[in-house]
């Protein structure tokens, strides 16, 4: 079998899928790094109680992308058969949970933000500048959660432009009201960190709005009407639980590991905690086309699978896994080319910076495993029907090894950032020879619609 598919409808469609999310995903990094260098100068205790107060917005985000990422298993096989009736009971489903969890995250964030900061923070100036934070961003959640389930059950059936629109948008809007509500310009108050919260409040106000008119007016492949949300189906509704849950489960644990080693960081102080936040930017802005590599081949195995097209799927399993390879060495040298660039961005102390090229060192190797697990777990894997794989490696590595190993280096030995860094990533390591050896078995193709 060919590692690369000798077919140029395969890479066309590669691409056209890819594009829009990785633009968009690049449009989500400028926003965070926006965000980052305006309330970075502020200061770093700012920085820092933004960083940590956004780690539940962090985790609500992952958690409604699992929603959409396991009705997208769903979603996308059943319209390689075109089978719009059974999507439509699956989005029903979907836009139900994502409701309740808005909801249900609001109100945590509105009743306890002390309590959730002191999760993360043992300095109270911290502390005090993420409650601000916290109490404002509570209102985006419920909005956000139906913007980014239906953006991504959109991109299965292979509307993509619409995500490019809405974060387009959301970019300028958010970096206006930034620029706006946290210096007082143009006659507003100057609220600081609320000023940050607020911006990003109506940046998530304008990204609901504008999809749900898109939905009512522009969408026609799906047709999907408020009327619907009262539609259920038993098999439908089960077939949803034993698929979906798995993927939630699985983003739900890794979101809730990654904001548990945060605390570690957290834990060694804020010259730490805003060094990691200016490395996050970096990571994400070159990681963003093997995110949309990944997204998109979800899509393609997906609809390939539901085509009953198995050995064609298994051969581009392959190639996605090959692709995973060059795009990850492809990131890590641009992180190292942007170094530099990116750290004296940011007008912080000598000591953030410097730790700041330490974890960037060190994040430039991780990358590359980051690209394979993606690519291979959240899209080839997912996009089979194999949801089960990504949850039993993210419960043993994550939460087995990654985890245990952060707290006892971080805080127990108090070891170097460098070393302390490694290990609460070294499950991105270990999780790249079983992606391997899972894509080569074949065991991961499983046809959910028959």
């Amino acid at each position: 079998m060919q590692i690369f598919v000798r077919d140029k409808s395969f890479y066309k469609t590669v691409l056209t899928l890819s594009l829009p999310i990785a633009l968009q995903n690049l449009i989500t990094t400028g926003v965070s790094m926006m965000d980052t260098v305006m309330i970075g100068a502020l200061g770093e205790v700012q920085l820092s109680g933004s960083s940590l107060a956004n780690q539940i917005s962090f985790i609500f985000m992952i958690f409604n992308f699992g929603i959409a990422s396991g009705t997208g298993v769903l979603t996308a096989q059943y319209w390689g058969k075109r089978d719009v009736t059974t999507i439509k009971y699956i989005m029903a489903t979907m836009y139900r949970l994502s409701f309740i969890i808005g909801i249900f995250t609001m109100l945590i964030s509105l009743v306890f933000p002390q309590q959730i900061m002191h999760i993360f923070s043992n300095e109270a100036d911290v502390i005090a500048e993420g409650v601000k934070y916290l109490q404002i961003m509570s209102f985006t959640y419920l909005m956000y959660g139906i913007t980014i389930t239906s953006i991504g059950v959109l991109r299965t059936v292979g509307t993509v432009k619409i995500s490019l629109v809405v974060y387009s948008i959301s970019f300028f809007v958010n970096v206006f009201f930034n620029w706006v509500f946290i210096y007082g310009n143009l006659g507003a108050p100057r609220l600081e960190i609320r000023g940050a919260a607020i911006g990003t409040l109506i940046a998530r106000v304008t990204e609901f709005t504008i999809i749900m008119i898109f939905m009512r007016v522009k969408e026609d492949k799906l047709h999907f009407r408020l009327k619907d949300l009262l539609h259920t189906q038993k098999e439908r509704t089960a077939e949803f639980g034993r698929t979906a849950t798995p993927v939630i489960i699985n983003e739900l644990l890794w979101a809730s590991g990654t904001a548990t080693l945060s605390i570690v960081l957290g834990k060694m102080g804020s010259v730490i905690v805003a060094a990691n936040s200016i490395c996050q930017v970096v990571v994400q802005f070159v990681s963003v086309f093997f995110q949309g590599v990944g997204n998109s081949a979800a899509v393609i195995i997906g609809n390939t699978i539901g085509q009953g097209e198995y050995d064609k799927a298994k051969e581009r399993a392959k190639t996605f896994l090959a692709i995973s390879v060059i795009l990850g060495v492809f990131a890590g040298i641009i992180m190292l080319v942007l170094k530099p660039l990116a750290i004296n961005f940011y007008n912080v102390s000598d000591a953030t910076k410097q730790v700041a090229a330490q974890i960037m060192n060190v994040s430039a190797v991780i990358v590359l495993f980051q690209s394979v697990a993606m690519i291979t777990i959240v899209g080839t894997l997912r996009g089979g029907g194999d949801v089960k794989f990504g949850l039993f490696i993210d419960i043993v590595f994550l939460w087995m090894i990654a985890i245990p190993l952060g707290f006892f280096t971080g805080l127990q030995l108090g070891l170097p950032i460098v070393a302390v860094y490694f290990c609460i990533k070294i499950d991105e390591v270990l999780k790249c020879g079983l992606c391997f050896y899972r894509v080569n078995s074949g065991k991961w193709l499983k046809d959910l619609t028959i």
